[in-house]
């Protein structure tokens, strides 16, 4: 019988009936929630009996969802099964870490704000509890010539022990079922119209593979998009895995060349450690410096990110460079070509690449993100979305994508 719990996206004070971890409000199994208990909405988790779960705070709602138009504040991933080593390998996948064990898995993931299912199994009570036979075993060899002439007192205590010892293990099972059927009906009879739908949001298979991706050359290879992205004086987000297989000086994530009208945003790699965006024509400038050098043949993730309110950020793989930056430019112009600004061209491939305008997909005051694992899907907002598939393809049915000197579709991607 499938064993799943519900959690919400709450930044503020704890909810009477749950347990708190980072943003997540996580629900006991036995209780029914109804569907904005605490101020919140809520979403059913995935089959804990299938593998060890992880789930992951989503600010603003917008995790994508197999369900079209409904997107999620929570993201779910699943070990392949309840094994340690699947828990961990998993963990070391996702986030990018290097665990060896479990525990230190949990404590990293609890410390950064993400909620798991797995317990570690503890490695003496068991072989403790064992030595209660020992005291069987001494009164035994004591009285085994001595009592064997008065086996009725011996005999009559043996019995009266071992079923009071059977006895006990008789009413755990009558427990287990009663636990294990409470938090099915409830799940149920609590959610009647939105959680069964909702259920299915966070997605269980977070490995979906991708189909490929873009190779450009570097020198004059580029995507046109028309009507370009005009990204405005509000949030946006840009996102998605590169391969640099040259160098990061002056290279183009997106832009339009010189003679572009003035306003549109520019945003390129200044070397192998700065990202820079600015305003085409002049008029604003900023700098996004990283703690160490981003290497070269490898695949990295891009994220571009500004709240509603400027504050502004970029990612790489997970981690944010130096701190945000106040940015409240209004980009009146469209952005209207990917892998090059005014400067230089972009060396290696690109893909899921996402332009959002008018949401921001990210927070930029938190420190860390989580790359997403699988193919993007186009939100309300979605300008762009290239998937690696096609080159002239814009998934989000916005752009009209020109190629421009034969860039190439690879079958070559991140995982």
């Amino acid at each position: 019988m499938a064993t799943t719990r519900p959690f919400a996206y709450n930044t503020g004070a704890p909810i009477s009936g749950t347990t708190q971890t980072g943003d997540l409000a996580v629900g006991v199994l036995d209780e029914p929630y109804a569907d904005n208990y605490g101020g919140v909405i809520w979403w059913n988790g995935p089959d804990e009996e299938l593998g060890y779960v992880i789930a992951v705070p989503v600010s603003g709602n917008t995790q994508p969802t197999p369900i079209p138009g409904v997107f999620a504040s929570v993201a779910f991933y699943r070990s392949a099964d309840l094994a340690e080593s699947s828990f961990v390998e998993l963990t070391n996948t996702v986030f990018g870490q290097n665990f060896t064990n479990g525990t230190d898995c949990k404590t990293w993931l609890n410390d950064n704000g993400y909620w798991t299912s797995f317990v570690p199994v503890p490695v003496t009570p068991t072989p403790t509890n064992t030595q209660t036979p020992t005291g069987t075993a001494a009164v035994t060899p004591t009285p085994s010539v001595t009592n064997t002439q008065t086996p009725t007192g011996t005999a009559a205590v043996t019995p009266t022990v071992t079923p009071t010892n059977t006895q006990t293990p008789s009413v755990t099972p009558s427990v287990s079922p009663t636990t294990t059927r409470t938090p099915t009906p409830t799940r149920t009879s609590s959610t009647p119209t939105p959680t069964p739908t909702l259920t299915q949001t966070p997605s269980p298979t977070p490995f979906a593979p991708l189909a490929g991706s873009l190779l450009f050359n570097g020198s004059n290879q580029t995507l046109g998009l028309s009507p370009g992205v005009t990204f405005g004086a509000g949030a946006f987000t840009l996102e998605g895995w590169f391969y640099n297989n040259s160098n990061f000086t002056t290279r183009g994530i997106i832009g339009s060349p010189v003679t572009s009208p003035t306003g549109c945003m520019n945003l390129y790699f200044a070397d192998n450690t700065t990202i820079i965006s600015d305003r085409n024509g002049g008029g604003a400038s900023f700098s996004y410096a990283m703690g160490s050098s981003i290497t070269a043949n490898q695949w990295h993730y891009l994220i571009y990110n500004r709240n509603a309110d400027g504050t502004t950020a970029v990612y790489i793989d997970g981690v944010r460079a130096g701190g945000t930056q106040s940015d409240t430019v209004n980009y009146t112009t469209a952005t209207d070509t990917i892998a090059r600004y005014y400067g230089g061209y972009w060396p290696g491939y690109w893909t899921n690449m996402r332009i959002t305008v008018g949401t921001a997909v990210y927070n930029s005051s938190l420190t860390t993100q989580v790359n997403p694992r699988g193919p993007l899907t186009s939100l309300g907002n979605t300008k762009y979305l290239m998937l690696g598939a096609a080159v002239t393809t814009d998934t989000s049915g916005t752009q009209t994508v020109t190629n421009n000197n034969t860039v190439t579709q690879t079958s070559v991607k991140p995982f």
